[in-house]
């Protein structure tokens, strides 16, 4: 930290704290508020410190290793002192944790976001980091509780409900396999899951996509509710390229092939023209033509109408039983320890990254 000699001004510094504690007596309610102002205004040049420090990797001209080591030191040591004296900052707590997440300590990182756990449970963000912890761990079971309990806090967030959606999507084996749920209903619920994500964020084209797409990965969906959404997906978003709209061609005819509607499933399929493509229009051509199709399998009316994800309202005690006790399965790993730094420092990885190795102990807390 650095102090101005100028006496003038240790003059007002000074009066300033006389003022402030003349105020905590006269006027606690005041007191606390200016207090909580101050820290606020704190922690905002933290994040602001933050922001700049990310974005000397964006630059044209890379920083040197020395640079990025000495604003990263700054950076930890601003919320080690901050936390030091707010240890009860759930907020401070995950910012903390994320930037640690971000420059690659993940070991460190989940410290403070158990930290955030125990001050307030019913935290979505605290859940869902500790659920990318554990899957970066190798324990994607383990997580499966957090990431549902994230649609439980905060079931308006489509962020959650298609993080979800794509957690089953790539550990369906493992989840079916630990018998949480069978293959049939894992694929109904991530597909509801990305319809879910899709309804709540109706301008977001990566979402209103992945539900499209959903409906290949789970066969017994409404093949008439998929030509609806691929239909509006298309109109909804019309200034793709021109290669993107191709492939939604694609995905169109086919589902009119699965509908026996080959006459305009062939016509679609033919008018696509990217090169990338062609493999992908070839093979839908030849089933066209010579596969022997079977009828369509459709799902029944009151399940076609059913809102997606109305049946995930509660939390099963069994999972939440399990997300007790990987939670204190992890403290125990972790000892849950105040992290203090002994050593760091700060380079770009291959990929253009900062990254931050750390030498340190951690010291219980009490």
């Amino acid at each position: 930290m650095f102090f101005v000699s100028f006496y003038p001004l240790k003059l007002n510094f000074i009066l300033a704290q006389v003022f402030l504690l003349g105020l905590a007596f006269v006027h606690p309610v005041l007191w606390a508020n200016e207090q909580y102002t101050l820290s606020s205004q704190r922690l905002s040049k933290i994040i602001e410190a933050e922001n700049r420090f990310f974005d000397l990797s964006k630059g044209a001209i890379k920083p040197s290793d020395q640079e990025l080591t000495r604003k990263a030191q700054e950076i930890v040591a601003s919320y080690e002192s901050y936390l030091g004296e707010n240890p009860h900052d759930t907020h401070a707590l995950i910012l903390f944790g994320k930037f640690l997440d971000k420059v690659g300590q993940q070991d460190h990182a989940v410290n403070y976001f158990l930290e955030a756990d125990s001050l307030n449970p019913r935290l979505a963000v605290v859940k869902q980091q500790i659920g990318n912890y554990l899957i970066g761990e190798g324990r994607p079971v383990d997580a499966f509780p957090f990431f549902m309990l994230t649609l439980e806090i905060e079931p308006q967030q489509p962020a959650y409900h298609f993080h979800l959606a794509n957690y089953l999507f790539l550990f369906e084996d493992e989840v079916v396999q630990a018998e949480i749920m069978d293959e049939e209903a894992l694929k109904s619920f991530m597909h509801d899951c990305f319809g879910k994500a899709s309804s709540l964020s109706p301008e977001n084209f990566d979402y209103h996509l992945r539900f499209a797409q959903s409906f290949f990965d789970y066969p017994k969906a409404s093949r008439n509710k998929a030509l609806r959404v691929w239909d509006n997906l298309i109109s909804n978003f019309p200034l793709r390229s021109k290669s993107e709209k191709d492939y939604f061609k694609l995905c169109k005819g086919r589902i009119l092939l699965e509908l026996d509607r080959d006459k305009e499933a062939v016509a679609l399929i033919e008018s696509v023209s990217t090169t990338a493509l062609t493999n992908s229009k070839l093979s839908l051509l030849k089933q066209a033509k010579l596969l022997k199709k079977s009828p369509p399998l459709e799902i029944p009316q009151d399940q076609q109408e059913s809102k997606p994800g109305a049946h995930i309202q509660i939390l099963p005690d069994p999972h939440l039983n399990r997300l007790n006790e990987v939670t204190s399965r992890l403290k125990e790993e972790r000892l849950l320890g105040q992290l203090k730094i002994d050593a760091l420092r700060a380079h770009l990885d291959g990929s253009g990254k900062i990254q931050v190795d750390f030498s340190s102990r951690s010291i219980l807390v009490d």
